[in-house]
């Protein structure tokens, strides 16, 4: 799986008890310069990860990755705390 933007985390935490994944940079397995098609992307990435090619990212642990969630949650809460009182300071 390619890591675009963050459309890949909702995918690998429904299949990540089911199946082994390979979470990877597009960089990394970019293709041949032709007409691209999600048909012949899909093509390309299996034949990589079939030979061994594809270097798979580190992907920590679930609880690691709801903790980060929590405390970037907190930090953005925190930052519009902070930016409200800024507002009526000025007003």
């Amino acid at each position: 799986m390619e890591s675009t933007g963050k459309y890949w985390i909702p995918i690998l935490n429904y299949l990540e008890n089911d199946i082994e994944i390979c979470l990877t940079y597009p960089k990394y397995i970019k293709t041949l310069k032709c007409k691209k098609t999600d048909k012949k992307d899909s093509k390309w990435i299996a034949d990589l990860y079939k030979y061994d090619l594809v270097r798979c990212s580190f992907i920590p642990p679930k609880d690691f990755r709801q903790l980060r969630e929590l405390a970037r949650y907190r930090f953005k809460l925190v930052c519009m705390k902070s930016s409200k009182k800024n507002v009526f300071k000025t007003v």
